[in-house]
């Protein structure tokens, strides 16, 4: 890669930047939603400010990155970038990688501003698109699960709200599902297909909704449920494509003796579960004494779940399990079973810091525990009651609190980084031959 004079100062930044990267980093400033607005240009959206630089990289597909450019230090918000050909190849294509770093905070800090688009009359599940390979990256998506007006003044149909990293309003839909009850929608996940599947706790069904929200297609029905069976949480693994998908559903029901925990449907590359098929209990249910509300899983395939008690003495806030044959009755940790342990209702990890966190439904304060033994990490004071939390892709916890109403994220300590790299590449620009007849001539001797 060449790199003429001009860029020094350029450089100067990029390595103070690595220096970051040297030293135990908290990530929590980030690109999303890149978009590829032109042949050689994107779009972009940061969470928030990249007050230590931000630095774009092109890398050739199956090679090395041939240009570097400092951007400088630009605000929360959208905004745009265009590649001057600088490394360009003939036939080759190209990826975008945002490096973006932050000075961070002293602590758990809000970065997200009370405002309209994070007003909600009754947010009861939050998810965050953490898949880079998706043009969705980085939207969060809320569920407000009652129609109603917020204190703050703001009209909120029950349905699906989508919001940019930055929090600007990404899009509102139903899904056209007639939600209904007083717990429409409720909580939510990412699928590894990059897919929004969203919990009808009032119906007990489960909805997988299409990338624009503007459909759904129902994964169970009332074949596939058992008398008492709840649908209190979701998690997905594989993919419709791949013909690996199952779905596993948190039966919740306290006096569901014969199916409290989960149940995991086999849907293979079936676009819902067989009618009939009422799944496979997969932990539980003797292990449950009371309410198991939702459920986790890491990339080596072990569970986590929550059971949610205002006695801390009664049941551990989150247990883990280690993945094996099912019935799964056994857990490897427990969390211990103090105060102010309770309230467990929502749970999600976050694996480059080992961590598992959840929001107290009675003290709306985040606490997190580490995943390899369940000892206590920290925590903060979110609010007043936790309905929902999720990590996104750079460590931030996004919370909803159903008596504040509102949406809120929180950036962990320290000094940060992230890099995020484009889901398309760059193929050979059309207009690449226009592009260089309004470059200097310092252009075509910079690609001899």
């Amino acid at each position: 890669m060449r790199v003429r004079k001009s860029h020094w100062p350029r450089i100067a930044l990029l390595a103070a930047v690595l220096a970051l990267l040297a030293a135990p980093a908290w990530a929590n400033v980030y690109a999303s939603g890149l978009a590829q607005t032109g042949s050689m240009s994107l779009s972009y959206v940061l969470n928030e400010k990249a007050d230590a630089g931000l630095t774009m990289q092109v890398w050739q597909v199956g090679g090395g990155m041939v240009y570097s450019e400092a951007v400088g230090f630009p605000n929360k918000g959208t905004h745009n970038w265009t590649w001057d050909g600088t490394g360009y190849v003939p036939g080759n294509a190209y990826k975008v990688k945002a490096v973006a770093s932050s000075s961070g905070y002293g602590g758990w800090t809000q970065i997200s501003t009370d405002q309209t688009s994070t007003s909600f009359y009754s947010p009861v599940g939050v998810s965050v698109n953490k898949l880079q390979s998706s043009a969705n990256f980085g939207k969060t998506y809320v569920s407000n699960a009652v129609t109603g007006t917020t204190a703050y003044g703001r009209a909120t149909p029950e349905g699906i709200y989508a919001l940019n990293a930055d929090c600007s309003e990404a899009g509102f839909s139903t899904g056209g599902v007639a939600w209904g009850g007083t717990s429409g929608p409720w909580k939510s996940t990412i699928g590894p297909d990059g897919h929004l599947y969203v919990v009808d706790l009032s119906n007990d069904l489960v909805h997988e909704l299409s990338d624009d929200l503007s459909s759904a297609t129902q994964l169970i029905g009332a074949s596939n449920r058992t008398t008492n069976q709840w649908v209190g949480g979701v998690h997905v693994s594989g993919t419709q494509a791949g013909g690996d998908r199952a779905i596993y559903l948190v039966d919740s029901n306290y006096n569901d003796t014969a199916r409290k925990g989960l149940i995991a449907y086999h849907l293979g590359g079936n676009a819902a579960a067989t009618p009939g098929d009422t799944g496979e209990q997969y932990i539980g249910p003797s292990y449950f004494a009371f309410y198991p509300y939702d459920v986790a899983r890491d990339s080596a395939g072990d569970w986590y779940m929550c059971q949610y008690r205002y006695d801390p003495t009664q049941a551990p806030a989150i247990s883990k399990f280690l993945d094996g044959a099912p019935p799964i009755n056994t857990a490897q940790w427990e969390t211990a079973k103090t105060a102010p342990y309770n309230g467990a209702c929502d749970i999600d990890i976050y694996e480059p810091y080992g961590w598992i966190a959840y929001g107290n439904y009675y003290d709306g304060f985040v606490r997190i525990f580490s995943m390899s033994d369940g000892s206590y990490v920290g925590g903060f004071d979110a609010g007043t009651r936790m309905r929902s939390i999720a990590f996104d892709a750079a460590g931030n916890i996004v919370t909803v609190d159903n008596m504040t109403e509102w949406m809120r994220v929180w950036s962990p300590a320290g000094t940060n980084t992230f890099t995020t790299e484009s889901w398309f590449a760059i193929p050979e620009p059309s207009s690449f031959a226009a592009l260089l007849i309004g470059l200097p001539l310092i252009a075509f001797r910079r690609r001899k």
